[in-house]
């Protein structure tokens, strides 16, 4: 398999985890997993500009959590223990 077709079936898989992960809640690979196959894509994009989509999971951040969870607002704000020691 050629790099360019691999950057396509890898966008797919990682798409397909990033469900199951966030939607499903029903993960089938380790996270350990996941960041080899992102960082094997994020390799082969840098080695292929031109093949560069913003719908990449390389280039998307956050999640596409379902609704099924309850949101709450916090009266003081969530911040990391870096940020809360400041």
């Amino acid at each position: 398999m050629d790099e360019k077709a691999r950057i396509l079936q890898l966008r797919d898989e990682l798409h397909q985890h990033n469900y199951r992960y966030y939607v499903e809640n029903n993960p089938v690979i380790s996270d350990q997993e996941f960041d080899f196959l992102m960082h094997e894509l994020q390799d082969l994009e840098a080695k292929h500009p031109e093949m560069f989509d913003p719908n990449s999971p390389s280039q998307r951040v956050g999640s596409d959590l379902n609704n099924e969870f309850e949101t709450f607002v916090h009266t003081r704000p969530m911040l990391s223990q870096h940020q809360s020691s400041l």
